[in-house]
């Protein structure tokens, strides 16, 4: 019978051999993992839809047979838009679903560019309509190229 001694059971892979190629597969295997999920993630954010335009609720108050809000208008888009008492058509919402016309008027007539607002009223002479009546103002504001760019605010 023969003995096997250690000396002669050396026959196998030396260990800084495994670890180098285990480093030379795991690192292009990173390199794919990391670059298809940064292919995902810049998918994700073509699928947010950020509006061009925000209105914001600063006051609101009725008097006089008036309800008079005051809003402003943010650019958060790359276009320019013209705000003027012609360019923009104005509604509200009442609470029991009814629609009522409104008139806008802005503080100035200006060109509203990319990063820049404007505030204006929001003028509805109904007489029998207070404020607390209105659950949405819309305002619907065209755009250079013709196109109308729909803004809602809630009121409460």
């Amino acid at each position: 019978m023969r003995k096997y001694t250690r000396l002669n059971n050396k026959k196998g892979v030396s260990d800084l051999v495994v670890i180098l190629t285990l480093i030379a597969i795991s690192i292009p295997v990173a390199m794919a993992v990391q670059n298809w999920l940064g292919a995902q993630a810049s998918r994700m954010n073509s699928y947010v839809a950020t509006p061009e335009l925000q209105g914001v609720l600063i006051s609101k108050s009725s008097s006089n047979g008036e309800t008079v809000f005051i809003v402003k208008i943010k650019n958060t888009g790359d276009r320019n838009y013209q705000i003027s008492d012609s360019s923009i058509n104005a509604s509200v919402i009442l609470k029991n679903g009814n629609v009522v016309n409104a008139d806008f008027k802005p503080v100035r007539n200006t060109t509203l560019k990319p990063t820049e607002s404007v505030t204006g009223s929001v003028v509805v002479s109904n007489g029998s309509i207070s404020w607390s009546d209105v659950k949405t103002i819309v305002l619907n504001i065209k755009g250079g190229d013709g196109t109308i760019t729909t803004i809602n605010i809630n009121v409460g």
